[in-house]
């Protein structure tokens, strides 16, 4: 498992709020995601999202992994929890939790899928 961080979420339950503040701060333009409720983050790297109506108040992270299925299991044999993988245009991503509560995503990209 490679373990780099690859993306990262920026929560937000006012998308106008959470991009006047970031855009401000660093200078990132966001912009219609995938799907509805869901913005890109345009500047940092690695890239970023910010999920509308979403009412945690901690960014969330993604690590790369090279078997998403894998690493979900592995996660729950650590005593973690792990959401079952979501397959998107871009590959999979899981939302995860260590055994002390963290918030944490996993994530492989589309070309590293069988």
């Amino acid at each position: 498992m490679s373990g780099q961080v690859t993306y990262f979420e920026l929560p937000s339950s006012d998308i106008t709020a959470t991009q006047r503040f970031w855009s401000s701060l660093f200078g990132w333009t966001f912009y219609e995601g995938n799907f509805p409720g869901y913005s890109m983050i345009q500047g940092p790297e690695p890239m970023g999202g910010s999920p509308h109506e979403d009412s945690s108040r901690h960014p969330r992270i993604y690590f790369a992994v090279d078997d998403i299925e894998a690493a979900v299991a592995r996660v729950r044999e650590l005593g973690g929890t792990a959401e079952d993988p979501v397959t998107i245009p871009s590959g999979a991503y899981a939302h995860c939790t260590d055994d002390q509560g963290v918030e944490f995503g996993l994530s492989q990209e589309a070309g590293d899928r069988a």
